[in-house]
């Protein structure tokens, strides 16, 4: 840094006391009308958010009163926007008075050209009809006259207190200009106002109405979304820097935003001018100092300082008589250039004699430096003459070692070789090397007579002797690895010539190695080590195949055979691993037969139930139905009770059927969900009010917790997995109570039943999902389910794609969690009164039954004439339209079993007669086959399906519907 720089630094550094002092004052000043431009900011926007309020709820009174007269006022549309139009011209600002029913639709309006218009879709609309009572709108342009507006709504309700519709007010958007105009913002101020969205309604004072309409700027949108009123400093809409106070949304007028912001410059102007006028004064005086110090300086100090830097440039050039003489002053600076002289007077004396030493320093200086070898220079009788630095670090720990015997310098072990080898190179004049340990480690040690002296050079060669050893312990290292590998290893290049052949090889191929190296490999594998000649491009990277080998007494080896590639800088060789994989087919075959016995026997199984079952279903649905029409001819005879007992006995075989049933349909995939939005609550209330009554009856409490979560799940079969898991939590549960309910995750649910009951060991909870396995039943009773609620709640969860858990302890109770993806819930929709239908008591009267079996014939019959209907039985289908035939009458419901004698099908009978009747008439088949094949092609024929054993109560429920159709 030069004399001038820091005479003038110095001059900077006085200055800088005045600096911060002008600085602090100008600082506290202009804070100071931030703080007054924020007060009056504030002020301004307490007076006009007051305003705001006033016209709200002003507004809000209207809607009030306008929706106290709407009962009477939508009874007549046109005297209803009679009405509306005079109240309209009564309040200036309002541009418009709506009156809209549930659906949306305008009843009457102050405008009778609104009237019918469809407004749902607008946003004060709609808010109101969800029941957000009063409700301030978004910015609109109104239809008539394009003047912007902003919209106000509210609910009215008819007579009877429930919701009618919606009144809805159109508020001029230049309300707040008419404010403004009796009292005016000052000079500097601007006022924005924008509604909850951030959409512009007005910018005052101005004519500019461009940004009318349009969202805020980021900035001012921030402040719309911010949780509490302030100031901030951001650009307005015009963009210049303002100091703006604002109320966001959350504030007073909850649905409105206010801005109100004062020009930054004009309000700090006056501070500002202050603040510039000290500074530029400040400025003029360091700059007349700093003109001060700079002319002296140039006087005083750098002329004299200029001639002494010319005399020692001079000197350094080599001109060693280059003297300043004596000075013209006695200064400092005099006195230096006095010191000058003599010192480069002692230097140039100095220097004449070092030169001369300085030429052989610099000779023996070369060689060192070229060498990176610890060097040493001996006599004729050993001692040290001339050694470098890294010879006295590694002979004589860093001390000098001229004069010393060498070979006294040496470890024992390396001292007498090395006197050996001295003595021979000084005699015959040729090198001589040996390699020894020095210090821990490896050094070549080279010695080289120079006429009567002796050159010794140390090369460290530790790293090449780790490197020797390392590749060495990697070879044997290879070769054991190699040796004892179980698997066969091949070394083979890029021409299928093996190179490698180790003992595992030999094992599985049986060849030694003398007759397998050199030879092709396709002798070993005929088909090579990959499908097309070897190349690095085909080469699978490290995938394991299966191929086959070929031993040496020609039978083949099924082999696993992992591949790699590796090149040794010009040639491409691989390394192939075989294994010997025959054992393991072996039991892949094993696996495959049993997999397929026990596919056989779960077929064999299925058969064997879904017959048992339906031989079952056809007596049960007899004994139903005999059972039926027997009740209503024994009401008020002592055996009427057995007959309930009987039934009861039924509807226990029935539940086992059904659940059989149940399981056939899951097994045969005809079970299609219909995924929708289900609301968890209307289940639970349904299961609630079924179970109850079945709860106080054990003496156990249900507890339901409301919910009002939505699920995506089959409504009806999500019912099913609920239904079975509160049935299975009642009947095992011996006192206290069950708990349904829902816990919460992130994008789903869980469907909690939970009970009091004793528990299930850890070992057992998985095998309570199996068919037919209940814990704690063991004499089988009815009472306590079949063992089917659960395998079937497993299976419906796998086809929904939920998941079902289980966490208990005994003693503990149990819960059972399903997990379910949560859903949005879906908008409200308008309800509306369903149209009447038709009575019951008309329409069917003649129903013809189908069954091969006589005895359900009959008791088919017996039902129906007791319900009142007229019957034609027949045990086929041409029997059947000889009968009608016979008749002359055409049946209004047919109900037929699926399977008919002769291999005849209920539907192909059906088929017959309706094409015999030359109509389309309900029918019903009725089938105790629960084979998954039958179920499939049942469901295929396209007609309604009942499966054996069905209810009196539920077939005269499908009877009667069939007849309405």
């Amino acid at each position: 840094m030069s004399i001038l720089t820091r005479l003038v630094l110095l001059v900077l550094l006085a200055s800088l006391p005045a600096i911060g002092i002008l600085a602090h004052n100008s600082l506290t000043a202009i804070e100071a009308g931030e703080r007054q431009a924020e007060a009056e900011a504030r002020r301004l926007l307490t007076l006009i958010q007051d305003e705001q309020q006033r016209v709200v709820e002003g507004m809000r009174g209207v809607l009030v009163t306008v929706a106290e007269m709407a009962p009477r006022l939508a009874v007549d549309p046109q005297q209803c926007s009679t009405t509306l139009n005079r109240l309209r011209g009564r309040l200036p600002r309002v541009k418009g008075i709506a009156l809209t029913d549930l659906d949306g639709s305008v009843r009457c309006a102050s405008d009778a050209k609104l009237n019918g218009l469809m407004v749902a879709a607008l946003p004060h609309i709609r808010m109101a009809l969800y029941g957000q009572g009063f409700v301030v709108g978004d910015y609109a342009v109104r239809r008539m006259d394009g003047r912007p507006v902003l919209p106000f709504a509210a609910p009215y309700t008819d007579g009877t207190g429930r919701m009618a519709g919606v009144v809805s007010i159109a508020l001029d958007a230049g309300w707040l200009r008419e404010y403004l105009a009796e009292k005016p913002l000052p000079a500097n101020a601007m006022l924005v106002l924008a509604d909850r969205n951030g959409t512009v309604l007005g910018r005052f004072p101005g004519t500019d109405d461009q940004r009318v309409g349009k969202p805020l700027p980021e900035p001012l949108m921030a402040l719309l979304r911010a949780p509490s009123d302030g100031v901030a400093e951001v650009a307005g809409l015009d963009g210049e820097p303002r100091i703006l106070a604002y109320a966001p949304v959350d504030q007073k007028v909850r649905e409105l935003f206010l801005a109100v912001g004062l020009d930054r410059a004009e309000a700090l102007r006056t501070v500002t001018a202050a603040a510039e006028r000290s500074a530029f004064l400040l400025a003029l005086a360091a700059a007349l100092s700093l003109a001060a110090a700079w002319i002296g300086a140039r006087l005083f100090v750098l002329r004299p300082v200029a001639r002494l830097k010319r005399v020692v440039e001079r000197w350094s050039a080599g001109d060693r008589g280059a003297r300043i003489g004596r000075p013209g002053d006695r200064s400092e600076i005099g006195a230096l250039g006095l010191a000058f002289d003599a010192m480069a007077q002692e230097l140039q004396v100095r220097e004449q004699s070092r030169d001369a030493a300085h030429a052989a320093e610099h000779r023996m200086a070369a060689i060192l430096a070229a060498s990176t070898d610890a060097v040493v220079e001996l006599d004729h009788e050993g001692r040290v003459t001339f050694a470098n630095d890294k010879a006295a670090r590694l002979f004589g720990d860093g001390g000098d070692l001229v004069g010393q015997v060498f070979a006294a310098l040496l470890p024992p072990g390396v001292a007498e070789p090395f006197a050996a080898r001295f003595r021979d190179a000084l005699d015959r004049g040729e090198p001589e090397e040996f390699e020894t340990r020095l210090g821990g480690d490896w050094y070549a040690l080279r010695l080289f007579a120079t006429g009567d002296r002796l050159a010794v050079y140390a090369q460290d060669v530790t790293r090449r002797k780790e490197d020797e050893r390392a590749i060495r312990r990697a070879v044997e290292r290879h070769r054991s690895l190699l040796e004892t590998a179980a698997d066969a290893i091949l070394l083979v290049d890029a021409k299928g010539t093996v190179h490698t052949y180790n003992r595992g090889a030999e094992r599985i191929f049986g060849h030694g190695p003398a007759d397998a190296v050199g030879t092709d490999v396709r002798r070993l594998i005929p088909g090579g080590l990959v499908p097309e000649p070897l190349s690095p491009d085909r080469l699978a990277d490290g995938v394991a195949r299966e191929v086959e080998g070929r031993r040496r007494d020609g039978l083949a080896v099924p082999l696993e055979l992992s591949l790699s590639a590796w090149s040794d800088g010009g040639d491409q060789f691989f390394t192939a691993i075989l294994r010997d994989i025959t054992e393991r087919k072996r039991t892949e075959s094993a696996l495959r037969r049993a997999k397929d016995q026990a596919e056989r026997a779960n077929r064999a199984k299925s058969r064997f139930l879904a017959a048992a079952s339906h031989d079952l279903r056809q007596p049960v649905q007899s004994l139903f139905f005999l059972t039926s029409a027997l009740g209503e001819q024994t009401q008020g005879t002592p055996g009427h009770g057995t007959l309930k007992t009987m039934q009861q006995a039924l509807e226990a075989l029935k539940r086992l059927l059904d659940g059989l049933l149940d399981i056939s349909k899951l097994d045969a995939g005809v079970v299609e969900p219909v995924t929708t939005t289900v609301a968890i609550q209307p289940l639970f209330e349904r299961l609630a009010a079924e179970y109850a009554p079945e709860a106080a009856r054990r003496g156990l409490t249900l507890r339901v917790v409301p919910t009002t979560l939505h699920a995506r799940s089959d409504p009806m079969l999500l019912e099913r997995v609920v239904r079975n898991l509160l049935d299975n939590a009642l009947r095992y549960t011996g006192r206290g109570g069950v708990l349904l309910g829902v816990r919460r995750s992130r994008r789903r649910f869980h469907i909690a039943v939970c009970d009091s009951g004793a528990g299930i060991p850890p070992d057992r909870q998985e095998d309570i999902f199996e068919e037919f396995t209940q814990l704690g039943n063991p004499e089988r009773d009815r009472e306590k389910g079949l063992g089917l609620g659960l395998a079937i709640v497993r299976r419906l969860c796998a086809l929904l794609g939920h998941s079902v858990a289980l966490r208990s302890r005994p003693g503990s109770g149990s819960t059972f969690l399903v997990t379910v993806p949560a859903a949005e819930p879906p908008r409200p929709a308008v309800t509306t009164v369903p149209a009447v239908g038709r009575t019951e008591g008309g329409g069917c009267r003649l129903v013809l039954i189908i069954d091969d079996e006589v005895i359900i014939l009959m008791g088919l019959r017996a039902m129906l004439e007791g319900w009142g209907y007229e019957v034609i039985a027949a045990t086929a289908g041409d029997e059947a339209i000889r009968l009608l035939d016979e008749a002359g009458r055409r049946p209004d419901v047919i109900l037929a079993d699926y399977r008919l004698r002769h291999g005849k099908t209920g539907p192909e009978a059906l088929r017959a007669i309706h094409a015999h009747c030359r109509a389309s008439i309900p029918s019903i088949i009725l089938t105790g086959d629960t084979a998954p094949e039958r179920i499939v092609e049942a469901q295929r024929s396209g007609f309604a399906i009942l499966h054996k054993p069905v209810s009196s109560h539920h077939l005269k429920q499908v009877v009667a519907e069939a007849g309405k159709r």
